[in-house]
């Protein structure tokens, strides 16, 4: 089998849902065939679930490290927000979690080197998912693609009729993920985790702990390591404790703008206009109604021909 070219691929601005006023800009050529195969997972996903006539609902969760976050803590805080969710609201609710299906978990990173599998086997050429990565590492535009197509195709009139509910994850769940461990206080949670995971996730400590590089690859010593650990190490305290949720995520913003025109759509073309709406819940409670008709600012969805705003700083980019 021969090996699959992985330059880097063209980009391509437009709706995901033609018939919707949403556009992103995402790559094209091997990206945008793992991704369509990825559309389809899900939707199986989602159909399995409301033949078992589960009320169907979208977990809104910031994954990337983007201002001083962490993604493997946002994936654990997104799963432990889903699961407190099943446990609260009973075995009648489904509730899709992106960080099963986005790279930034090891979970959705396993199912994109399944789908590279079974299109290297459809093409005859094998689809590297590592060198591609390497290469051009999914972006927002990316995932925003999928999940817009997701939220809003529906074999009928788009206007996201797979959905129930949406579930925007705020603060308080992120402050209730820290203190699992009994912390009385968010200083203490956030600290103690951040030490716990230093001393026992390998990856968490790559992260966190020397060496580190300047922009041009030199590796920084003496008081500009140290000043860098501190800097790290602030700016993942400053995140958990006052900044994570959707408020701070560019993919989040996009799903809030996404559910709000959905249910704009619904309002105008069904005969119990408000009564047809997706319900709305943020950190446990119903969205109030003013919020819920309200835009928000735009995380990568372009604008008036702009690129988008949301242009990747890493590879966890949501």
């Amino acid at each position: 089998m021969s090996e699959r070219k992985t330059e880097p691929a063209d980009r391509e601005a437009g709706r995901p849902v033609p018939d919707f006023p949403m556009r992103f800009r995402w790559q094209t050529g091997v990206w945008f065939e793992l991704f369509e195969k990825q559309v389809a997972l899900i939707e199986r996903d989602i159909a399995r679930a409301r033949a078992e006539a589960m009320v169907i609902v979208f977990q809104s969760s910031p994954l990337s490290g983007r201002g001083g976050g962490h993604y493997a803590t946002n994936v654990e805080i997104a799963n432990h927000t889903a699961r407190g969710l099943m446990e609260k609201w009973g075995h009648r609710f489904w509730v899709l979690n992106p960080a099963r299906y986005q790279m930034e978990s090891k979970e959705g990173t396993g199912l994109m080197h399944l789908h590279a599998a079974e299109l290297s086997r459809e093409t005859g050429e094998r689809v590297d998912i590592d060198a591609l990565f390497s290469e051009s590492p999914p972006r927002g535009g990316d995932y925003m693609r999928m999940w817009t197509r997701i939220l809003v195709e529906d074999g009928e009139n788009n206007a996201g009729r797979r959905w129930d509910a949406m579930y925007f994850l705020g603060p308080g769940d992120v402050h209730d993920f820290f203190g699992e461990g009994g912390s009385r206080t968010w200083t203490a949670g956030v600290e103690e985790h951040f030490a716990r995971k230093l001393t026992m996730d390998r990856e968490f400590y790559e992260a966190f702990a020397p060496p580190f590089y300047d922009a041009d690859g030199k590796r920084l010593s003496g008081r500009a390591e140290s000043a860098e650990w501190g800097r790290r190490r602030d700016a993942f305290f400053r995140y958990y404790t006052i900044r994570a949720g959707v408020n701070f995520s560019f993919g989040s913003h996009d799903e809030w703008n996404i559910w709000r025109l959905l249910n704009e759509r619904r309002r105008a073309s069904h005969r119990e206009g408000l009564a047809d709406q997706i319900a709305g819940y943020f950190e446990g409670g119903q969205v109030d109604p003013a919020s819920a008709t309200s835009a928000t600012s735009p995380g990568y969805e372009i604008l008036d021909g702009r690129e988008e705003s949301g242009v990747a700083a890493s590879p966890d980019d949501r």
